[in-house]
């Protein structure tokens, strides 16, 4: 009877152990599920807030669709404080479409109040740019982490610094 109850203990803790995962399979995924949920929307980081800014409802679904995803693969660990600034800047970004998408089907269903003009549009593309901002400082800041621990972590993808400042913040 031990010797079952012994071995049941090693069994669950061995399968506990198991289901966590590596660092590097963490960082596969963190970066694949993220990346491409950042890389959705990222035609609007480089859009003038002067111009007439559109939603694009697949780049909504599937950034909405992969920071679900992302958030559900979040490990209680030394890296979750990134994680969830990492999620936190994608929330910023689902949040910034969201509010697109209302502005737009406010003009559609011709409540022009609640309306998007040239004058949202600069607010709601500073949304976007800071939530790529917060999540592409606390992947850096990651991947720093998991280096340390022996797990690789791909380069982010490619976002022009100046796509994530405001219009007129750079100075020549």
């Amino acid at each position: 009877m031990r010797l079952t109850a012994t071995l049941s203990i090693l069994l669950v803790a061995l399968s506990c152990r198991e289901s966590e995962g590596t660092y590097q399979g963490y960082a596969d995924l963190t970066a694949s599920t993220g990346d491409s949920a950042l890389s959705a929307v990222s035609s609007y980081l480089t859009q003038d807030s002067t111009a007439n800014v559109r939603y694009d409802s697949a780049a909504s679904r599937t950034l909405e669709r992969l920071s679900t995803r992302f958030g559900g693969i979040m490990r209680p660990d030394t890296v979750a404080q990134f994680h969830r600034q990492m999620l936190e800047g994608l929330d910023s970004l689902v949040l910034a479409m969201r509010v697109l998408r209302e502005r737009e089907a406010s003009c559609t269903e011709e409540r022009t109040i609640d309306c998007a003009d040239a004058r949202d549009f600069g607010y709601i593309l500073g949304s976007m740019r800071n939530g790529a901002r917060i999540y592409l400082d606390a992947r850096r800041r990651m991947r720093g982490t998991l280096r340390s621990l022996g797990a690789a972590f791909p380069d982010p993808p490619a976002v022009s610094p100046a796509a994530l400042s405001p219009p007129g913040s750079q100075r020549p």
